[in-house]
């Protein structure tokens, strides 16, 4: 049970932040 929980958190945060953008740039366009 040793999972790099700073590395998943830093990913989820990526990948929200890319969906953020991604739905903000269709909104705009």
């Amino acid at each position: 049970m040793s999972k790099p929980t700073k590395v998943v958190l830093m990913t989820i945060a990526v990948s929200a932040l890319l969906s953020l953008l991604v739905v903000s740039q269709m909104v705009l366009v």
